[in-house]
């Protein structure tokens, strides 16, 4: 196996390299279905008492990303005999580097990224997700109206390579806008939507809680598109760890907490306690937590099973194929391991949900 700490920097050289070649505000449906399994609940394995690191890929969070904060909140990573530290990053790209590099042990983070690194020979697999589908919009400047407008305009992406970027050239190309008639801008997390009010940049892709914050403040942004329906079958999120742990007791302890966290987001006695935490780790206010959160789940944002459609990763890679951003198509077996997560699933019981 080619050691994680040397690619690392050929992911970074990657990322990098592969960068440079008015709708509603209401989440999509849900798509895709789980899995089969098989009936038997297998042993839940027990880990040794142990601190852990998982890298969470946007600083703050957005409401859609909180299901590991609900897991350290509800004390389940505790159950589990696991001290777990949520590693704060600007974006995917930075998260999976840090656990390509040993610096973590699971790392959140959009596909792309685990898709490009997987490309390049980097040992690394998708175990699970925190949100299959894109709950994302395509926000512009009021000088924008149609997609041919975007034409020398400054496209916000948070990084080469990651989430907007990819997102914002996929919507270029089904739009026949080429990506060379526009110009990348990359602004933080946190800066995204101050950037489209100042006019540093003329997009952004949005989560469901920053539109409306906007809105709220500055009618004038726009939502050119859904992205949900301009790309149906794309996966949005995954976890990621060494092909090599993919299969271990640590791997499933980790994603049982993180399941259980993902499916108490549903649970409404949970749920006072859940925002009182959104609202103190997203720094958002409370009435824009509350109107995201029944929007994200009405959409089923959050998987209650393995949380990785097939269709998903495979239309996933074939628009990074389409947009150059990836070298050569690769298959669901080649980049996901779901060992853990599958067991996990039988284990609490697989629900009637579609991923």
């Amino acid at each position: 196996m080619r050691s994680l700490r040397v690619l690392a920097g050929v992911l970074i050289l990657g990322l990098i390299t592969a960068a440079c070649g008015g709708g509603s505000t209401t989440a999509p449906a849900a798509t895709s279905a789980a899995p089969a399994s098989g009936s038997a609940a297998p042993k839940a394995a027990v880990c040794p008492a142990q601190s852990v690191k998982i890298a969470v890929p946007v600083t703050p969070p957005n409401v859609v990303h909180l299901s590991p904060y609900v897991a350290q909140e509800l004390g389940y990573f505790k159950d589990e005999n696991l001290t777990v530290e949520l590693v704060r990053f600007e974006g995917g790209v930075g998260a999976l580097r840090a656990m390509a590099a040993g610096g973590v042990d699971l790392a959140g983070t959009s596909t792309e990224p685990v898709l490009q690194a997987i490309a390049q020979g980097v040992e690394v697999r998708i175990v699970g997700s925190y949100s299959p589908n894109i709950s994302n919009v395509f926000a512009v400047r009021d000088v924008i109206k149609t997609a041919a407008d975007l034409k020398g305009k400054n496209i916000g992406i948070q990084e080469p390579g990651g989430f907007a970027d990819s997102l914002s050239r996929a919507y270029l190309k089904k739009n026949n806008v080429d990506a060379k008639d526009v110009n990348f801008v990359t602004t933080t997390t946190a800066a995204r939507v101050q950037q489209m009010v100042a006019g540093a940049v003329d997009t952004g892709i949005l989560h469901v809680d920053q539109i409306l914050t906007v809105q709220k403040t500055t009618p004038s942004i726009k939502i050119l598109a859904n992205m949900w329906e301009v790309l149906p079958e794309y996966q949005y999120a995954v976890y990621a760890m060494p092909a090599n742990k993919a299969k271990g007791d640590l791997a499933e302890c980790l994603m049982r907490a993180i399941t259980k966290a993902s499916r108490a987001m549903y649970e409404p006695a949970q749920r006072e306690k859940i925002l009182t935490m959104a609202v103190r780790e997203t720094k958002a206010d409370r009435a824009i937590i509350e109107q995201a959160y029944k929007q994200l789940e009405a959409a089923k944002a959050w998987p209650q099973n393995e949380g990785v459609p097939k269709k998903n990763i495979d239309g996933t890679v074939t628009i990074q194929v389409e947009s150059k951003q990836l070298p050569k198509a690769l298959t669901f077996e080649e980049v996901t391991d779901l060992t853990a997560v599958t067991k996990v699933v039988n284990q609490l019981g697989r629900k009637d949900f579609p991923y």
